[in-house]
């Protein structure tokens, strides 16, 4: 492992110089997680009041959440109502749930779901960083499981999407908490069980979440193959349980929801911005790589008969394997970024992975900082102390206040705009609906995508826009933006234009308004 007093780090004592390098590069580190919980917790205070949608699928969440709670989710669609349900309902019922026990707003809740799951991966990567450390001083295993929670805590990526009201991160707690399990499955049956149930649980929040079950289940099989199959049998026949209670619930609409319904292109521009992302982190990925590389490397694993050797000489081996095996899995699946509706948050879990070799890769540079044997990578080092606060010092620590007031009281105005209209409004902003007392009865982006399949009649919805059946459209850009390209399609978008052809722009929103001798 990495740290280890193996090679040359035995032959070579430290010198004041490499132990006055570690402790700057932890210092630095220090400071930049420091900066990272600061701006997380800043955020935060803006998330849990600004009453709008700081994202498109906040609002589609929060109205699915309404739906199913009434009873009235994972229905079939029609022309008009049209809205589709792509998630299972695990974290619409926690945050509704939340909100309930609470008393507090519907969205702020659902955002304070994704910021405590947030905080608990944190902590299970810090648990399971600290498994694939046993055995090495404990002040180095402390210190090393706290850099990889906070190396995937203070990730802007994270900070990010775990102030939303977005499934993601409850996913990924769910998984984590399968994947620490899993790894004593081995040895305790109850854990097995659980393991099961914790991955049936992640994948019932996004369905998705196959890469932790199946690099558990792969290792497992390796170390006690009879637990691999108990775990694989818990989480399938719960999964077949649920699946036939909420088949039974909605007659049919669930899979008819998660499965037909959820149709994506391809849209090759996200390669763009999934390249972006990685150019952004190369710091954390480089670390992480380390950390990796010197875990296989010193693993001495050439065959499936050593690989079973090695799992059974030591428990944290088998840590090791699962955290590698679901990192693996998670890399093969990262193509699916390029679907259309897909962004960023489909690298959350693979930064939790990559966070917990973070924090191995970190160990020689933790030991040579307490004065004990160790041989830093310069390259190491330089990431870590010089490449990583470079790229976050961009970051802005503090919101801008002014901005969130100013953009609070253009939304108002859309708000009272919407509460005014005698007719249903279309809006790409769900929260706006609901802050008006109107619901979300027609969702852009999915029914852009049964349209293009040809799963969804769009020749009749363009004759209610041609009736004028609706007050007017609220959209995120306009016609040759590529966010309102993806959301309606050009039949619709002609429509609009002439039957709504008056544009009026207001906190980064178009209205789509009828003619001035109109009635909205």
């Amino acid at each position: 492992m990495a740290g280890r007093e193996t090679g040359s780090g035995l032959t070579a004592a430290l010198n004041p110089g490499t132990i006055l390098v570690s402790r700057a590069a932890i210092a630095i580190l220090a400071a930049v997680f420091l900066a990272g919980l600061v701006r997380l917790t800043a955020h935060a205070s803006v998330a849990l009041s600004f009453p709008y949608a700081f994202d498109y699928g906040e609002g589609v969440v929060w109205q699915q959440m309404r739906n199913i709670v009434q009873g009235e989710g994972y229905r079939a669609i029609g022309i008009y109502p049209a809205i589709a349900y792509e998630y299972p309902p695990v974290f619409h019922l926690c945050a509704a749930g939340v909100a309930r026990i609470t008393g507090i707003d519907e969205l702020y809740a659902g955002r304070l779901v994704s910021l405590a799951s947030a905080i608990a991966s944190a902590l299970l990567i810090a648990r399971l960083t600290a498994n694939v450390l046993a055995g090495e001083k404990r002040r180095v295993v402390v210190a090393a499981a706290t850099v990889a929670g906070l190396a995937f805590l203070t990730l802007p990526l994270v900070g990010e999407w775990s102030l939303l009201m977005r499934i993601d991160l409850l996913a990924c707690a769910f998984s984590l908490g399968g994947m620490l399990l899993a790894i004593h499955a081995p040895r305790s049956i109850v854990a097995c069980i659980a393991a099961g149930l914790l991955f049936t649980l992640a994948l019932y929040t996004r369905q998705t979440s196959l890469p932790a079950p199946a690099g558990a289940f792969l290792v497992l099989l390796a170390v006690r193959p009879a637990r691999a199959w108990l775990m694989a049998a818990v989480s399938v026949g719960s999964g077949l349980a649920v699946l036939g209670v909420l088949e039974a619930m909605t007659q049919g609409g669930f899979l008819l929801n998660i499965v037909s319904y959820n149709i994506n292109r391809i849209i090759w521009d996200h390669a763009l911005a999934f390249g972006t992302v990685l150019l952004a982190n190369v710091a954390v990925i480089g670390i992480a790589l380390f950390g990796l590389f010197d875990s296989l490397r010193l693993s001495g694993v050439r065959r499936w008969r050593d690989l079973k050797a090695w799992l059974a000489t030591d428990p944290k081996n088998v840590a090791i394997a699962v955290v590698a095996a679901t990192l693996g899995c998670k890399t093969l699946m990262l193509p699916a970024i390029l679907k259309s509706g897909a962004s960023d948050n489909y690298l959350i879990d693979w930064f939790s992975e990559l966070a917990i070799f973070f924090g191995i890769a970190m160990v020689p540079v933790l030991r040579a900082a307490l004065g004990l044997h160790a041989k830093p990578n310069a390259i190491l080092l330089g990431l870590a102390g010089i490449v990583l606060p470079l790229q976050t010092a961009g970051a802005g620590l503090l919101p801008d206040q002014g901005a969130v007031h100013a953009q609070q009281r253009a939304l108002d105005v859309i708000v009272d705009r919407i509460r005014q209209a005698k007719r249903p409004v279309i809006s790409d902003d769900a929260t706006l609906l609901i802050r008006a007392g109107q619901a979300m009865r027609w969702e852009p982006s999915i029914i852009a995508e049964l349209g293009s399949a040809g799963r969804y009649d769009e020749a009749k919805f363009v004759t209610l826009i041609e009736e004028r059946k609706f007050g007017f459209f609220v959209t995120d850009g306009d016609r040759g933006e590529m966010v309102f390209d993806q959301r309606f399609n050009p039949k619709v978008v002609e429509v609009i234009h002439i039957a709504y052809p008056r544009r009026e722009r207001i906190g980064g929103r178009v209205l789509h308004l009828p003619r001035h001798d109109a009635t909205p």
